[in-house]
Formats: structure tokens, sequence, C-alpha cells
């Protein structure tokens, strides 16, 4: 019926609305335990069957999407990690030409240890990491 009204774009519009409708907002701000912002990289959410990604802004806050920043993420227990943050760096031979600005155990939702479970809005969670 939607489609006879709208045309065959509706249904489609209509759905993704509808899953759009189950994301919840995410927001917070990754720093150091010292209160320095990490100013680059990326946060991670990552749960059984999804991996949701945002992209850490210089005063260390993110907003949680899934298609884009700051659309939401649904429901759910979520391992956290933080991923592409590091600077790239002149490296003597057989070094890599990174420095990870963050401990690496933060770097793997397996190892970081942060775990978050979302089920509202939540726009103050705060990711204390370590440097290495």
């Amino acid at each position: 019926m939607i489609d006879r009204i709208f045309g065959g774009s509706a249904l489609l519009f209509f759905i993704l609305f509808l899953v759009g409708c189950g994301q919840i907002k995410v927001e917070g701000k990754v720093s150091f335990s010292d209160g320095t912002p990490l100013s680059k990289g990326k946060i991670v959410f990552e749960d059984d069957k999804n991996t949701f990604t945002a992209t850490i802004n210089e005063d260390g806050t993110f907003r949680m999407g899934v298609l884009k920043d700051g659309e939401g993420i649904p429901a759910g227990k979520y391992n956290v990690a933080v991923a592409e943050a590091f600077e790239w760096v002149s490296a003597a031979p057989n070094q890599l030409p990174i420095k990870l600005l963050v401990a690496e155990k933060y770097t793997s939702t397996a190892t970081s240890g942060i775990e978050y479970d979302i089920q509202k809005s939540q726009k103050d969670i705060s990711i204390v990491v370590e440097r290495p």
C-alpha cells in the first residue's frame, strides 16, 4: 500500500526509518589518566555480531554511529578498544614507522578490559587509557 501511494522507493525509505529508530545515541570522551584528551584515532564498540566505530576528535570527544558518526548504535553489551591512535615517525631499519599513543592492550577489544552495557542514550561515557 505504501508503495502504491508514494512510489517504489517509499518502502525502502520506510524500512530504513524503522531501523534507524532503534539506534541509541552514544557520546563520550577518551582521555589519559592525567586528564589530557586522546586527540586522534577511533573508538571501537564491538559485540558478538557487529563492530561500530567513531572518530576521536582533537578534544577527545566522539559520537558513535552505525553508518556515520553520531547516528547511534543498537542496545547491547560492547567491548571497547581504541584504533588508529598513532603517529608516524621515522624508523630505524627493522622498526615500525609508527608510535602508538595508547598502551597496546587498548588496541584490541579482547584485551582492553573496557566494557559498556548500552541500554539508553549516553552522553557522558568517559574512557580512560594509559600511554605506552
